[in-house]
């Protein structure tokens, strides 16, 4: 079947889509309720919130520019991997 190359891409991006506002909604409450000046723990919670955005959206790039677009459908699963990948474990990780 020609669509089923399109069940990956649509998978990662519903779960994008489900994991960031519940990622944000943890971070927000932390910041509101942490005070200031921050902790130690919320200072690298914040360093990490920032360096996880340029590493993923980085890499994500990378694998747009160097990809041959063979197989759209792949191209476009592997170029949203690594976002999908760090929001879906920042999803699981703060939900503890």
């Amino acid at each position: 079947m020609a669509g089923t190359g399109w069940v990956r891409p649509w998978v990662q991006l519903v779960e994008i889509s489900w994991s960031a506002p519940v990622v944000i909604a943890y971070r927000t409450v932390g910041m509101v309720a942490g005070g200031w000046p921050p902790s130690p723990g919320a200072r690298r919670e914040y360093r990490r919130m920032v360096q996880e955005k340029v590493e993923g959206f980085a890499q994500a790039a990378v694998v747009a520019v160097t990809t041959p677009p063979r197989d759209t459908a792949r191209l476009v699963g592997d170029v949203l991997a690594p976002v999908h990948r760090r929001v879906v474990a920042n999803r699981r990780r703060l939900a503890r």
